[in-house]
C-alpha cells in the first residue's frame, strides 16, 4: 500500500486539457440559491473553439505567478490479499507561488475506523522541504535530494502548455460545453489508450527507485476515468477540477484496486507575492535521514 500512496500523489496535476475545433455547447447554469436550472443566455455564448480557448489558457498561464488551491479527496484501496478495503478521506489547502517555486500546505487525513484525523503542515521553498511532526511537536527538514526532486517536478507541472501537448491525441474524447461564466471540459474514458499516457506521467512524479519498478508500471490498468475541468471565461484560468478514477495495480503478486474521487477549487490568482518560511521553523527543524 505504501508504494501505491506514493504513486497517487503524482496524479494530482497530471490532467490538463486537449485541443479541438468545435465550439462549446451551451448548458444550463446551476443557480445554487434557487435550486433550479436557468436557460443559458444566448448573448453570453462564446464562439471560441476549444483550440482557441486552450491557446488563451496557455497565454494566461505564462503570467501566472501564484494561486491557492483547496481539495477534497476520497480514496478506497482494496487488495486481493486483504479482507477489508482501506478508506481514506483527505482535505488539502495550498498557497502556491510559481517563481521561484514555493508553497504552504495544510492537510487533514482520516482513515475509516480511526477516531482522530492526521493533521499535517508543510512548507517548501529554496530553503528546503519542511514538515511538522504533530506527534513529536517538532518540525522536520527533508534531505536536500528530495527537495531537488520536488523542484524538478514542479518545473514540469507549472507549465500547462507542456501538459496540453501531451493530451492532444485524446481530442476526440473531450466534451466541450459552456455556461454564462465558464468553459467546461469533460472526459469519460477507459481502456488501453490511456494507460501508456498515465504511466508516462506517473514515472515523472516517482522517486527513481519506484520508477525503476517495471512490473508496477506494466501492470497498471485504468478501468475508468471521469474528468471535469472548468475554465473562467474572462481570465481563462481554471476554477475547478474534478477527477474520478478507478484503477488496478499489480506488484509482487498482489493486485490493488484504487478508487479515487477528487474535487479541487482554485482561487486567488496572482494575489500572493511570496511564501515565507517562519524563522522558528528554519532554526528548530530537525534534519531527517532517508
Amino acid at each position: 500500500m505504501k508504494k501505491t500512496l506514493t504513486i497517487l500523489a503524482g496524479f494530482f496535476l497530471v490532467f490538463m486539457l486537449a485541443a479541438c475545433t468545435q465550439t462549446a455547447e451551451p448548458v444550463a447554469e446551476k443557480d445554487s440559491t434557487k435550486g433550479t436550472n436557468e436557460e443559458p443566455s444566448a448573448t453570453e455564448n462564446s464562439e471560441l473553439t476549444l483550440e482557441e480557448v486552450l491557446n488563451k489558457s496557455v497565454e494566461a498561464s505564462e503570467s501566472l505567478k501564484s494561486f491557492s488551491m483547496s481539495m477534497e479527496m476520497g480514496q478506497e484501496m482494496a487488495s486481493d490479499q486483504e479482507e477489508a478495503p482501506i478508506k481514506i478521506e483527505s482535505s488539502v489547502n495550498m498557497d502556491i507561488v510559481t517563481e521561484p517555486m514555493a508553497y504552504y500546505q495544510t492537510m487533514s487525513m482520516k482513515m475509516e475506523g480511526s477516531e482522530e484525523a492526521i493533521e499535517m503542515e508543510s512548507y517548501f521553498s529554496k530553503d528546503g522541504l519542511f514538515l511538522y511532526d504533530a506527534a513529536g511537536q517538532t518540525w522536520m527538514k527533508f534531505p536536500s535530494e528530495m527537495s531537488d526532486q520536488l523542484i524538478q517536478l514542479s518545473d514540469q507541472q507549472t507549465n500547462p502548455a507542456e501538459e496540453l501537448k501531451k493530451l492532444q491525441e485524446f481530442v476526440d474524447d473531450f466534451k466541450f460545453e459552456q455556461d454564462d461564466a465558464n468553459f467546461i471540459l469533460s472526459l469519460n474514458a477507459s481502456g488501453e489508450k490511456f494507460n501508456s499516457f498515465i504511466k508516462e506521467i506517473a514515472l515523472q512524479g516517482l522517486p527513481p527507485e519506484l520508477a525503476a519498478n517495471t512490473e508496477l508500471m506494466e501492470n497498471m490498468v485504468i478501468n475508468e476515468l471521469q474528468y471535469t475541468f472548468v475554465l473562467d471565461k474572462t481570465t481563462f484560468y481554471p476554477t475547478k477540477l474534478d477527477i474520478k478514477m478507478n484503477m488496478d495495480m499489480t506488484t509482487d503478486g498482489q493486485t490493488i484496486n484504487i478508487i479515487q474521487n477528487m474535487n479541487g477549487e482554485y482561487t486567488k490568482y496572482n494575489e500572493l507575492t511570496e511564501i515565507t518560511i517562519p524563522e522558528d521553523v528554519l532554526k528548530t527543524a530537525v534534519e531527517m535521514e532517508m
